[in-house]
């Protein structure tokens, strides 16, 4: 192709040397060396940087790329705990990638509002964060009726001599420990870890079988699931608004 050019008298074309590159707009150099490391099996060892996994998925969208854009995705995910979730949700919805906005949704439900800057507010948008604020308010409501309410023994089992001592030590022990753990100002800790420093404590007049069928309620997690059922609805119900899968086969 490039010597009929030649024969025929015309200008030399983009490609055929160094100093005649092809240009192609909008993609940087550093763009497109992401490509070549990944297309030829040349991909590196250590982290991409945020801005360098965006400019790559930007990259994919734009010339269509679904294999390597799994790729990227798959990097973006193996490292999610290298970048802020801010950073995850911007990318998420920047480049409609579903796959990792609940990760990153969930880990800044954890984030006290306090710890967001306002860097991190424009880049999750103001979709995202008005539904964060109502999220941890919700939450924080329920841990608190979680805390105030101990789940009640209903029925005493046959090792217990003293229903009534074991009804108020329960409730006390709750209030005292579990309450305590879940509230602390300082270090409040999520309900799994909780529960496990609960077990630790000393249960008075409980007597043994109902500490046993009581932890089996507790283990259950009825009260505690419907917290994370709570998440997974908002985080749902943000993909939904704000992430637009392209076609699987692009």
């Amino acid at each position: 192709m490039f010597s009929a050019t030649e024969d025929a008298g015309l200008e030399e074309i983009d490609g055929k040397s160094d100093e005649r590159p092809i240009y192609l707009d909008g993609t940087t150099r550093e763009m497109f060396e992401l490509f070549l490391e990944h297309t030829f099996g040349r991909a590196r060892a250590g982290q991409y940087t945020i801005e360098e996994l965006s400019s790559f998925l930007h990259f994919c969208d734009m010339y269509q790329c679904s294999h390597t854009r799994k790729f990227v995705v798959s990097r973006i995910q193996s490292s999610r705990f290298h970048f802020h979730p801010a950073q995850l949700v911007n990318l998420a919805v920047q480049y409609n990638t579903g796959a990792i906005f609940p990760f990153a949704f969930k880990r800044l439900v954890n984030t006290p509002i306090t710890q967001l800057t306002a860097q991190h507010q424009e880049l999750i948008g103001n979709d995202v964060f008005t539904t964060l604020v109502y999220v941890q308010a919700a939450l924080e409501e329920h841990r608190r009726i979680v805390a105030a309410e101990e789940p009640k023994i209903l029925m005493h089992t046959s090792d217990c001599q003293d229903p009534i001592g074991c009804n108020e030590d329960w409730h006390a022990i709750w209030w005292n420990g579990m309450a305590r753990f879940l509230l602390d100002g300082r270090n409040p800790q999520p309900y799994r870890e909780a529960v496990k420093r609960f077990k630790d404590l000393q249960f008075g007049r409980v007597s043994g079988g109902c500490k046993e069928l009581m932890f089996k309620i507790i283990e259950q997690g009825t009260a505690f699931n419907h917290a994370d059922q709570f998440v997974d609805e908002a985080c749902n119900r943000l993909v939904e608004k704000l992430i637009f899968e392209p076609s699987s086969s692009a």
